[in-house]
C-alpha cells in the first residue's frame, strides 16, 4: 500500500473515529483502525463491536492495499505534522511508514484479516431525515438517558416510528428513572411502525458527526432486527440495538398538574446555578417554593451555609414547596433554547413538567426529592 493524502483530509477521518475505537483494550485489534487504499481513495474503518464507522477520503493512491494500525497513535502523529501532504506506505508486511516534510514515523500494524468486519445491514426501507432536525432531537433527549444503569434498556435512546398525517412521526425518549425527556417530530417519509432502542454511545457519536458539518443537509436512516444504520455522503455508521422492552414512560408524564407558571429560561437558569452553589454535594438539592406572584429558590447546607433567591412570576393559585436535584434541572434547561419556559407543578411528591413556550412536541419531566 502506498498513497499521498492532504493533512486536513486524513485528520478529519482520524478525529471522527477517536470516540469509536475501544479504550478498554479487551481485544488489542479494537484499538486499531482499518486503513484500505484503492482507486477511489482511502477508507478508514473503526469499531468496538457495538458501533462501527466507515468513512471515505480523497487520496492519491499509488499502490492499493490494507493494514490495521493504532488509531490513537496515528491521530496524535498526524495532528502534530506540518500542513503538508502526508505519505503513507506499508513496509515489511505490516509496518506503516508515515512521511511528511522532514518527519518520519513507523508504526507497528496488524494484518487486515484480523480486523472484525462491520455488520451487513440491508438498505431497503431506509428513510431520509434532515441532519439538523435529527441533531436537535438527540440534543434534547440524550442527557436524560441512563449511564451504566442496571436496567439495561435505560442505557439507550428509545426511538418510535409511527404513521402520521403528512408522513411519519418520530418520537425519541430518554430516561434514567430520575428525569425523562421526550420529543416528537413529523417528517415527510414513509416507514413501517417500529420501536427500537439505540445505545447512548452510538447516539453521542452520531450527534458529534452531525455537529461537525452544519451543511450536511440530509441523513439516511434504516433499521434491521439487531442494528441501526446511518448514512450520509461518504460516511456510514452502524450500531447494535439494545434488546428488551422499554418501560411505560407515559405513566410518569404528568397530565393533571394545576400549578403552572411561565418564566424566562436564562433568568431561571442563573438563579438555579447561584442558589445550588451551597447545596449539599451528594444530593444537589434545591427547594422551589411557589407562592402568589413569586417563586423562591433556596438551599440549606448546615456544613456550608444557605442561599435563597426570589423571582417574580404571574401566579395566583395555592402555594407549594417542592425539592429537586439542581443538576437535573440544569440539564433540562441546557437542552432548551427558547426564551420562555413553563413549569407545571402539583404537590411535593409529584413530578414537575417543564415545557418550552411554543414547542409543543417537547416535554421534560423531573422527579421531586425530599429537602
Amino acid at each position: 500500500m502506498k498513497l499521498k493524502i492532504k493533512k486536513d483530509e486524513i485528520l478529519k477521518g482520524l478525529q471522527r473515529i477517536q470516540g469509536v475505537v475501544d479504550k478498554k483494550n479487551t481485544m488489542p485489534i479494537l484499538s486499531n483502525m482499518l486503513l484500505t487504499a484503492n482507486g477511489k481513495g482511502v477508507e478508514i474503518v473503526a469499531t468496538d463491536l457495538e458501533i462501527g464507522l466507515r468513512g471515505r477520503y480523497a487520496a492519491e493512491v499509488e499502490a492499493p492495499g490494507a493494514v490495521t494500525v493504532s488509531a490513537k497513535k496515528m491521530y496524535e502523529i498526524v495532528r502534530e505534522l506540518p500542513e503538508e501532504d502526508i505519505q503513507l506506505r506499508v513496509e515489511d508486511g505490516t509496518w506503516v511508514k508515515i512521511v511528511s516534510g522532514h518527519s518520519q514515523f513507523k508504526l507497528v500494524g496488524l494484518p487486515k484479516e484480523e480486523y472484525p468486519a462491520l455488520p451487513d445491514v440491508p438498505e431497503e426501507g431506509m428513510f431520509t431525515i434532515a441532519g439538523d432536525l435529527l441533531r436537535d432531537m438527540i440534543k434534547k433527549t440524550l442527557y436524560a438517558v441512563g449511564e451504566n444503569d442496571a436496567r439495561y434498556v435505560l442505557n439507550g435512546l428509545f426511538v418510535q416510528l409511527t404513521s402520521a398525517k403528512g408522513g411519519m412521526n418520530i418520537r425519541m425518549v430518554g430516561t434514567d428513572g430520575h428525569r425523562l425527556s421526550m420529543i416528537d417530530r413529523v417528517v415527510e417519509a414513509k416507514h413501517k411502525d417500529e420501536s427500537i432502542i439505540v445505545p447512548k454511545k452510538a447516539m453521542m457519536e452520531l450527534r458529534r458527526l452531525l455537529e461537525e458539518d452544519a451543511s450536511a443537509a440530509e441523513l439516511q436512516v434504516g433499521f434491521s432486527k439487531n442494528h441501526a444504520l446511518f448514512k450520509r455522503d461518504g460516511l456510514v455508521m452502524v450500531s447494535k440495538l439494545i434488546d428488551g422492552n422499554y418501560p411505560n414512560y407515559l405513566q410518569v408524564v404528568p397530565t393533571q398538574n394545576t400549578k403552572k407558571i411561565a418564566i424566562g429560561r436564562d433568568l431561571f437558569t442563573h438563579a438555579v446555578k447561584r442558589v445550588s452553589i451551597l447545596s449539599k454535594e451528594k444530593t444537589n438539592a434545591v427547594k422551589l417554593q411557589l407562592e402568589k406572584n413569586r417563586l423562591v429558590l433556596s438551599t440549606n447546607n448546615p456544613e456550608v451555609g444557605e442561599a435563597s433567591e426570589e423571582l417574580s412570576v404571574d401566579y395566583q393559585g395555592e402555594g407549594v414547596a417542592i425539592g429537586f436535584n439542581s443538576r437535573y434541572l440544569m440539564d433540562v434547561l441546557s437542552a432548551m433554547d427558547r426564551e420562555t419556559i413553563r413549569l407545571e407543578l402539583n404537590d411535593p411528591l409529584s413530578p414537575c413538567l417543564i415545557l418550552e413556550e411554543g414547542n409543543e412536541g417537547y416535554r421534560c419531566v423531573v422527579m421531586p426529592m425530599r429537602v
